[in-house]
């Protein structure tokens, strides 16, 4: 477990920058080192979707509802299409809209 300097805020914007993670992240994984579990959690929900720029706008909407239904939350969807959360509502609503 670290101990709270005043070089620990730049050790947390480098693990922000590196881990892709924001800064409550950040901070945690500093504190608690990158083995501990709550870090181990934090690592696991970090997700890519490989292909989501050449995707068709109704596809990448059917994948986030999908994601949605499986229990991600709205911003961790739009961390893994690299957009805004608003957008993933929104194509949420369109796919649900054409499943029913």
């Amino acid at each position: 477990m670290s101990i709270w300097n005043e070089d620990s805020g730049y050790y947390c914007l480098l693990i922000a920058i590196f881990c892709d993670v924001d800064a409550t992240e950040a901070k945690l994984i500093y504190k608690y080192g990158p083995g501990h579990p709550i870090s181990k959690r934090i690592f696991s929900k970090k997700i890519r979707i490989e292909g989501a720029k050449d995707m068709e706008k109704e596809t990448m909407g059917n994948v986030m509802y999908r994601m949605r239904k499986a229990g991600y939350t709205l911003e961790e969807i739009a961390n893994a299409f690299g957009c805004y959360p608003s957008t993933v509502k929104r194509r949420i609503e369109r796919a649900k809209n054409k499943e029913a």
